[in-house]
């Protein structure tokens, strides 16, 4: 009976640290697919503005909801405020739906990037909201390309880490 208790005490733990070190590199991975989602929703948006001639509430809106995920919340909350009038221009809504109150670690040069371009959109001609947009989308490319070197660099590290942790537990406590 002690034996097949020791036996599942190991398994658990291994386990539990395993997982621990797979989420660590699934965030990695999220980030990753995070900016992809970001650049697709800013190519989106500028299309709408330069070909669809779209008011900026609603191509905010389409473009959210052509990349989904965290990009389409965003835009979509933005666009609310910014067809609300309170917040003032889309510089401010942008920051509002952000929600840059809270720190936000390791993420500063895209959240910079989208309120550069929140203090463009709606400002100027849309041939010069559509360089704006351009110019942010290279930004957030560099920051994906970082976010890849990261994940494929840390994503076997943690996940390896998360089991070996687990095993060097187990049998200390054995």
């Amino acid at each position: 009976m002690t034996v097949a208790l020791r036996l599942a005490g190991a398994v658990l733990t291994v386990g539990a640290s395993g997982l621990l070190g797979l989420m660590v590199a699934e965030s990695y991975r999220a980030r990753e697919r995070e900016l992809a989602a970001w650049i697709t929703a800013l190519t989106s948006l500028q299309t709408e503005i330069s070909f669809g001639h779209t008011r900026l509430g609603q191509a905010m809106r389409r473009a959210g909801s052509a990349s989904g995920g965290t990009p389409a919340r965003i835009l979509a909350r933005a666009a609310e405020l910014l067809e609300q009038g309170d917040s003032g221009g889309a510089g401010e809504c942008l920051a509002a739906a952000l929600g840059l109150g809270r720190a936000e670690r390791g993420r500063r040069d895209e959240a910079d990037a989208l309120l550069a371009l929140g203090q463009r959109l709606g400002a100027s001609d849309a041939a010069d909201q559509a360089r704006h947009i351009g110019l942010a989308v290279g930004r957030l490319e560099g920051c994906r390309a970082r976010a890849a070197d990261a994940a494929s660099r840390d994503c076997r590290v943690w996940s390896s880490i998360g089991f070996l942790l687990g095993g060097m537990i187990t049998i200390a406590l054995l």
